[in-house]
C-alpha cells in the first residue's frame, strides 16, 4: 500500500514516477493549509448569503429581484468551474488560486461597499468565479499529491472545511447582522482573502511540470478559448433561464426563446468543436466513459438535493416558525458535523479496503431514505428534531460526493484527473444552481396557489374590525412578499392561512429531494468499481 508521507523527503507518489521531484512533509503541511482555508473562505460565503437575502432585499427595498444576490454567485460559479482544469494544467495550480483569490476578495469589497443592488449582483458574480476556482483547485491540487487509495481520505479532510464553513455561513452572517451591519459579513472576508493569498503565494510550491517552463504566450496559445466560450456562454444562457421566474422573463418571450435556442446551438457547437480541437478545454470523450457519465450525473442530482435543502430548510424555520437567522445557523450545526465526519469516515473506509462502490449504493440508499425523512417534518417540531431532521440526508451526500470523486478520477489516467475533476465540478455547480432554481419556482407556484385558495375561503365576517376584502387581498401580496409576514401583528386567521401556505410550499420542494435523491440513486448503479492499486500502480 502506498504512504503518503513516511520520512522527510518520501515522495508523495508512486515510486514508478522517478521523474517527479520530491516533496517533504513540511511542503506538503503547508499546501494542504492554503488549500483548506480557500475551501473553508469560499463554503463560508456560499452560505451566507441565504441568511441575510431577507435583510438586504429590505435594506435595498429590491424584493421583486433580491434572488439575483444569490443566483449571480451560483451561476458565474457553475460557468467558469468547469475550466480551471485545464487552465492550471497549462499556466500551474498556484497561479490559478492567486487568480481566484483575488476575484474573490474583489467581489467581497464591491459587496461591501456599494448601496446598489446592480453592483451587489456584479459583485456576487465576481466573487462566484473565485469561489469555483478555490474549491475545484483544492480538489484538484490534492489529487496532484497523494494516491489513488488515499484520495477518498483527503477529500474528506478538504469536506470537513468545507462542512464546516457551510455550518459557520449562517452563524457569521446572523452575528454581523445583528450586531453591525451585513455588509460587514461581505468586508471582513478582504483582509482574510488578502493573508490567505499571501500564504498561499509564500508556500503553495508544488513540484515543477515540464509545462511549467512554457512562456507566457505559449501558454496563452494552449488555452482552447473558442471552447471556453462557447461553455461559459452556454452555461450562463441556461443558468438564467432556469434561475429567472416567469414574471422577469416570461416562458416564450423573445428573450427567453433566443436563450434557449443559444444554449442548445451553444452545447452542441461545444461537443463537435471539443471532438476536433487539438487541446480541448474539456475533452468530451470522457463523457463516453460509462462511470464517468453516470457519476456525473450522479453528482448533478445530488448536488440539486444537497443544495434545495441546504437553501430551504433554513428558509422553512424562519418562515413558518419564525426562527431568527441566528437560530437557524445554530441548527445546521449537528448535520454540518455528520457530514465532515462521514467524508473522513467513507475515506479511511476506501483506504483501508481499496473499494468504493458499496460505499456508493449505501449512500444513495441514504440520501433517498433521508429526503424522505426530511418531508415527513412538522411544524409543530422541536428544536431537538430541527437539528437532526437531516442528519441521514447529510450523511448520505456527504459520502457520495466523496465516492463520486474517487470513482471518476480511478476512471482515467492521471494526466486526465484534473480534467474529469473539472467535469464533476461543471456538473456539481449546474447542479446546485438548478436545484436552488427549480426550488423556488416549485415554492413560489404552490406558495401563490395555496395563499389564493386559503384567503378566498376567510369571510368578511371572519374578519376583525377594520378589515374588509381589499385590505384582506392587499394582506395576501404582502404574504407572498415577505416570509416573515406571518409574525407580523396580523390577525389570526390570516396568520395561520399564511403559516400553512408557506408549510405546504416549503414541503413541495421536500417533496422535489426526494424525486432527485432517487434519481442519483438510479444513477449510482451504473458506475463501475475500479481497482485503486492497479490504478496507482498504472500513475
Amino acid at each position: 500500500m502506498l504512504k503518503t508521507v513516511v520520512e522527510e523527503n518520501t515522495p508523495l507518489l508512486p515510486t514508478t514516477q522517478a521523474k517527479q521531484p520530491v516533496i517533504s512533509k513540511s511542503a506538503f503541511r503547508l499546501i494542504l493549509i492554503c488549500l483548506y482555508a480557500n475551501v473553508f473562505l469560499a463554503a463560508v460565503d456560499s452560505t451566507m448569503v441565504a441568511t441575510l437575502l431577507g435583510r438586504i432585499s429590505s435594506d435595498l427595498d429590491s424584493q421583486e429581484h433580491i434572488s439575483w444576490v444569490a443566483s449571480s454567485y451560483l451561476l458565474s460559479c457553475a460557468a467558469f468551474q468547469p475550466l480551471f482544469g485545464k487552465i492550471s494544467d497549462v499556466f500551474g495550480r498556484k497561479p490559478v488560486i492567486l487568480f481566484s483569490t483575488f476575484c474573490f476578495c474583489l467581489g467581497c469589497l464591491m459587496c461591501g461597499i456599494r448601496n446598489d443592488l446592480t453592483s451587489l449582483v456584479i459583485g456576487r458574480f465576481v466573487t462566484g468565479i473565485g469561489g469555483g476556482g478555490l474549491t475545484s483547485l483544492a480538489t484538484i491540487s490534492a489529487s496532484d499529491l497523494v494516491s489513488m487509495r488515499e484520495r477518498g481520505l483527503y477529500q474528506g479532510y478538504i469536506n470537513i472545511f468545507y462542512h464546516a464553513g457551510c455550518a459557520s455561513g449562517g452563524i457569521v452572517a446572523g452575528f454581523f447582522d445583528a450586531y453591525i451591519g451585513w455588509r460587514w459579513a461581505f468586508l471582513v472576508q478582504v483582509p482574510i482573502c488578502f493573508l490567505t493569498g499571501i500564504f498561499v503565494l509564500k508556500y503553495f510550491q508544488l513540484p515543477e511540470k515540464e509545462e511549467d517552463k512554457a512562456s507566457t504566450l505559449e501558454k496563452f496559445a494552449a488555452i482552447d478559448w473558442t471552447g471556453c466560450f462557447l461553455l461559459v456562454t452556454s452555461l450562463i444562457c441556461l443558468m438564467i433561464v432556469s434561475g429567472t421566474n416567469n414574471t422577469e422573463l416570461p416562458i416564450g418571450s423573445p428573450l427567453w426563446t433566443g436563450l434557449i435556442g443559444y444554449t442548445i446551438m451553444g452545447f452542441i457547437a461545444f461537443y463537435f468543436w471539443e471532438k476536433n480541437v487539438e487541446q480541448p478545454v474539456i475533452p468530451v470523450e470522457m463523457l463516453h466513459n460509462r462511470t464517468v457519465l453516470a457519476s456525473s450525473l450522479n453528482c448533478w442530482l445530488i448536488s440539486m438535493n444537497m443544495f434545495a435543502s441546504l437553501f430551504y430548510l433554513p428558509f422553512y424555520w424562519s418562515s413558518v416558525k419564525g426562527l431568527s437567522p441566528l437560530e437557524c445557523g445554530y441548527r445546521t450545526i449537528p448535520t454540518s458535523l455528520i457530514a465532515s465526519l462521514t467524508s473522513i469516515f467513507t475515506g479511511l473506509v476506501i483506504k483501508r479496503t481499496s473499494k468504493y462502490r458499496t460505499l456508493h449504493i449505501i449512500s444513495g440508499w441514504a440520501i433517498v431514505l433521508g429526503s424522505i425523512v426530511v418531508y415527513s417534518g412538522s411544524k409543530n417540531d422541536g428544536a431537538f428534531k430541527d437539528s437532526i431532521i437531516s442528519l441521514l440526508l447529510r450523511f448520505g451526500s456527504a459520502a457520495d460526493i466523496t465516492t463520486i470523486l474517487v470513482a471518476m478520477i480511478s476512471a482515467v489516467p492521471q494526466s486526465e484527473q484534473a480534467l474529469v475533476t473539472s467535469i464533476q465540478y461543471g456538473f456539481r455547480s449546474t447542479g446546485s444552481t438548478m436545484g436552488v432554481s427549480f426550488a423556488s419556482a416549485l415554492m413560489q407556484y404552490t406558495l401563490r396557489g395555496s395563499l389564493a385558495s386559503k384567503f378566498d375561503n376567510i369571510n368578511d365576517s371572519q374578519l376583525p374590525d377594520g378589515w374588509d376584502s381589499k385590505m384582506l387581498n392587499k394582506s395576501m401580496f404582502k404574504a407572498l412578499e415577505d416570509p416573515s409576514y406571518a409574525f407580523s401583528d396580523i390577525p389570526g386567521i390570516i396568520k395561520t392561512a399564511v403559516i400553512d401556505s408557506y408549510d405546504k410550499a416549503c414541503h413541495g420542494v421536500f417533496l422535489f429531494l426526494i424525486i432527485t435523491g432517487f434519481g442519483s440513486f438510479i444513477a449510482i448503479y451504473f458506475t463501475e468499481e475500479n481497482d485503486l492499486d492497479d490504478k496507482d500502480t498504472e500513475n
